[in-house]
């Protein structure tokens, strides 16, 4: 009656690669910090961002400077010794809660559930939606792990609203979200800049421009464009700006797009016309069916985030893909998550989502999260990889990649030197494409691509070839 919970269990051996994996990816992924990290090198710290919480948290359950440790104490009866790191309260609480949410993944992970749903709970009521950053991300990658507890076990005894519906993952964000966040974050401004100044150099010279959106969202990007092509310098005059939206979804919410970019479009006194091609899966697709006026418009097709949901579904891409190549586009604009979530091993998944995305929660779509966690197999709809993995896919259509003029680079920067928190910001080069960061961890890639022309593309029964003609 007398033991304390201490007394009683003393130690946790670890139980998967989760804190491992970790540990390797905490110190390697911000060049700054050693490899020989010790807890003491963060006292520096005036206040923990939410990755230095993060590394904080590993650095505490794996020792970075023991490596010859093999287990770990107790989370719940381990006290956060303030003279050691010489952090605020808040900041000590946040690290804590970290603790408690990697020690619940790895429960998961090893499939112990009755010691993950007591943490996963424990992180529950210690973390909040409306709480500071750190307690945000714990509070849905604990719904996620929750979820993913439910599924494998069956269980129903938690709280409804811990439930997140699979079909939210593709449902886009409301207009007024969209452009809160671009305003806030001067990442989604330079993503965005950069992608115009692609798009309006490759038609400079043309009078009609028919753009393909893959997945439009707010359509702040075709104001951009809109404005850049009425302020280009040389050049004829645009007689028609066409924009073509991809939708597999709902319908009105594009329409409502559409909408308003036409009321930009007759403030400045620009024609311009709005469609959407709507089919229920992209394998239905056709080139008619984006009524493309040939020989007569200059085509472009941009991508923000269309294939980070599909990369699971390779029938899907090679039937879209198809189809952007029969229509000769003058570029291919493709922007996509700079992550490494696709990992099978839930450990190595858990990990690099939660780098991922508590580098950026401020901005994230929180059903993201629960579904990189949460899901398998075909349910696991959203698949980040990096930019190496997009450019083999892209080269097995006879794409070239395109360099970011000069011209765009200068505009990223000068965001980035004077939007507000714009020096948090990294922008780096990777080949011919542009990667943007938060404190250095990579978020978005912006590559810009171009089919071969003499080259056709011919399905076979598993595999697709091309033929040179």
């Amino acid at each position: 009656m007398g033991k304390t919970v201490a007394n009683q269990q003393q130690a946790l051996p670890l139980t998967s690669a989760t804190f491992q994996l970790l540990n390797h990816r905490a110190v390697n992924n911000n060049e700054e910090q050693p490899p020989s990290a010790s807890i003491d090198s963060f006292a520096k710290v005036a206040k923990l961002s939410i990755e230095e919480t993060i590394r904080l948290a590993a650095t505490r359950i794996v020792g970075c400077s023991d490596s010859d440790r093999v287990g770990i104490p107790s989370l719940l009866n381990v006290p956060f010794d303030p003279s050691i790191t010489g952090l605020s309260i808040e900041d000590q609480r946040n690290v804590e809660l970290v603790e408690y949410l990697l020690s619940s993944a790895d429960r998961v992970g090893s499939r112990q559930y009755d010691e993950g749903i007591a943490l996963v709970e424990l992180c529950d009521c210690l973390s909040s939606p409306n709480g500071n950053a750190v307690q945000r991300v714990v509070h849905y990658f604990a719904k996620a792990l929750h979820d993913r507890i439910e599924k494998e076990t069956g269980r129903n005894n938690y709280h409804q609203s811990f439930r997140i519906d699979l079909g939210d993952v593709l449902r886009v964000p409301s207009p007024s979200i969209l452009l809160s966040a671009h305003e806030r974050f001067p990442s989604y401004q330079m993503q965005q800049l950069a992608s115009v100044q692609a798009m309006t150099e490759s038609v400079a010279s043309a009078r009609r421009i028919h753009v393909i959106d893959l997945k439009i969202k707010s359509g702040l990007h075709w104001i951009g464009l809109m404005q850049a092509l009425e302020s280009r310098p040389a050049g004829p005059q645009v007689e028609i700006l066409k924009v073509t939206a991809l939708c597999t979804g709902p319908v009105e919410p594009v329409r409502s797009t559409g909408g308003r970019l036409a009321d930009f479009a007759r403030s400045k006194g620009l024609n311009f016309s709005f469609a959407i091609v709507h089919v229920d899966d992209v394998t239905d697709l056709k080139e008619e069916m984006f009524a493309v006026d040939r020989g007569k418009e200059a085509v472009l097709v941009y991508s923000e985030h269309a294939f980070v949901t599909e990369i699971g579904r390779p029938d899907r891409m090679e039937a879209l893909m198809r189809v952007m190549r029969g229509l000769n586009p003058q570029l291919m604009v493709v922007t996509e998550t700079e992550a490494n979530n696709n990992s099978p091993h839930f450990s190595a998944r858990f990990v690099d989502a939660l780098f991922h995305y508590g580098a950026v929660f401020d901005s994230v779509d929180a059903r993201m999260i629960s579904n990189v966690v949460a899901r398998e197999g075909e349910e696991r709809v959203v698949r980040g990889v990096k930019l190496d993995v997009w450019r083999a896919f892209f080269r097995r259509f006879e794409m070239v990649e395109r360099r970011l003029s000069s011209v765009a680079w200068q505009q990223v920067r000068l965001v980035r030197e004077t939007a507000p928190n714009g020096e948090f910001c990294t922008v780096e080069r990777d080949g011919k494409a542009m990667v943007i960061g938060w404190k250095g961890t990579p978020l978005v890639s912006i590559s810009t691509w171009k089919f071969f022309r003499s080259a056709r593309l011919v399905s076979g029964t598993k595999h697709l070839r091309i033929e040179f003609e």
